[in-house]
């Protein structure tokens, strides 16, 4: 049992769409589920379309629709499916302008319209892959991820109802044994009202993760556009390179501290269930890939894999004659305006909390809250040493740190799993400390 991922630069043009249909055929050849995101660009024209259309601009909205509408027709012109993707796609386009017509009347885009007008673009894209999997000789069909992957309420961030999806997905479940290729939305889901919801960014990958923890699947597998988890970022460390094997320990750490591969939801069903999970490129599919798997694979004592880094971070300080309560208040306002938190401390010399900003409601709220007695300083990043080696040798992180003793490092932080040291430096200084780290902890 096989559950496939494509993420939007997997299926974002007719030549990228082809080489996930030999990627379906070799991976799947007795079934399985395949879950795709939307066309590359396509979730990010719709919330553009949305903010305009907030603000009354309707004719904005209506010009960011057709650019969608252009884009997607072309694409199945060029693939031979637009006759019969058409009379799918067209209530779909509809739906999207009445949505965007709607908002742009009363001037507002809640977050329950918000997610219907997301829900169209992962959509259309599954629609397309299905049927041009099914014109390649493969036994697929669209399925609708909303029938099986049942969520709270919570839009814009909803969250799974684990009991519910594995029930809902017995009869995926059945038609996947007997040989059927079902290709489905990520991201969405469905709110117990019959709402659509969705899982937030990276929701697709963790809609693959969820589906296959329900169906008891063997391995689930990520097709994205790098050769797997790298040691680093590439745009800064040019000689970054793929992870073979790798615990999920190390991947955990590695998506809090920013390996832009690796979404932190999408990790826990591989927690609770014990599959493989598979991370590949969709356009070298021959290429390095790495495989996370429960269990660490061997590493040397102190050996670090990974130089990982999140930038964009902020910390909020209160002195030490001021009650900490206010902290926890703003820790819990921040979060649900979806801000990542990545310490809470009291210390002799004062309380603080490091977050990170994800959204423009938790934007506008650190915005406010430092006019309103906080002292908030910006423009920090948090740069993490990872490796399951650590935990053999926990001194030799804090030993390399003695390598970069004249960079102004503001902070320390210490996770549980003992497979990652952090620290704080100004985030204008990743440029330089990352390549250096990368050089002195993993090598060329």
């Amino acid at each position: 049992m096989r559950v496939l991922k494509f993420g939007g630069t997997s299926v974002g043009t007719p030549e990228a769409l082809r080489r996930a249909v030999e990627i379906v055929r070799t991976e799947l050849p007795a079934g399985g589920l395949v879950v795709v995101s939307a066309l590359s660009g396509t979730t990010d024209t719709i919330l553009e379309a949305v903010a305009v259309a907030a603000k009354g601009d309707t004719a904005a909205a209506r010009d960011r629709h057709a650019i969608i509408r252009r884009r997607h027709l072309a694409v199945a012109l060029e693939l031979g499916l637009l006759e019969q993707v058409q009379p799918l796609w067209e209530p779909l386009f509809e739906r999207l302008a009445g949505i965007l017509e709607g908002m742009g009347l009363l001037w507002e885009a809640s977050a329950r319209a918000r997610d219907g007008a997301l829900a169209i673009g992962e959509t259309l894209s599954a629609h397309l892959v299905a049927l041009l999997l099914a014109k390649e000789g493969l036994p697929a069909r669209f399925q609708e991820v909303r029938e099986v992957m049942r969520t709270d309420a919570r839009h814009g961030r909803a969250l799974p109802d684990l009991v519910a999806i594995r029930s809902a997905s017995e009869g995926w479940r059945k038609d996947i044994l007997g040989g059927s290729i079902l290709v489905t939305q990520g991201f969405l889901g469905s709110a117990p009202d019959g709402a659509t919801t969705t899982l937030g960014r990276g929701g697709s990958d963790t809609s693959a993760t969820l589906l296959g923890e329900a169906l008891g699947a063997d391995e689930v597998q990520i097709w994205t556009d790098v050769d797997g988890v790298l040691s680093a970022d590439p745009s800064l460390v040019t000689n970054a390179r793929p992870i073979p094997a790798m615990s999920l320990r190390e991947a955990s750490a590695l998506s809090a501290f920013g390996a832009k591969v690796l979404h932190a939801d999408s990790l826990a069903p591989l927690a609770r269930a014990g599959f493989r999970l598979i991370v590949a490129n969709t356009h070298r599919p021959a290429a390095s890939r790495t495989e996370i798997n429960l269990q660490a694979p061997p590493r040397r004592p102190g050996e670090i894999t990974s130089v990982a880094y999140k930038e964009g971070l902020a910390c909020l300080r209160i002195p030490p004659s001021r009650d900490i309560e206010p902290l926890f208040h703003v820790a819990l306002k921040l979060q649900e305006a979806g801000a990542a938190r990545y310490g809470l401390l009291s210390t002799p010399d004062g309380s603080l909390l490091l977050v990170r900003p994800e959204t423009p409601d938790a934007e506008a709220l650190l915005k406010e809250l430092t006019t309103s007695g906080f002292d908030v300083q910006r423009g920090l990043a948090v740069v993490a040493l990872v490796g399951e080696g650590l935990r053999e040798a926990p001194g030799r992180a804090l030993a390399l740190l003695s390598s970069i003793q004249e960079e102004p490092i503001t902070g320390i932080l210490a996770g549980d799993t003992g497979v990652s040291l952090a620290f704080l430096v100004p985030e204008s200084r990743l440029s330089s400390l990352i390549p250096r780290l990368h050089e002195h902890c993993i090598g060329n």
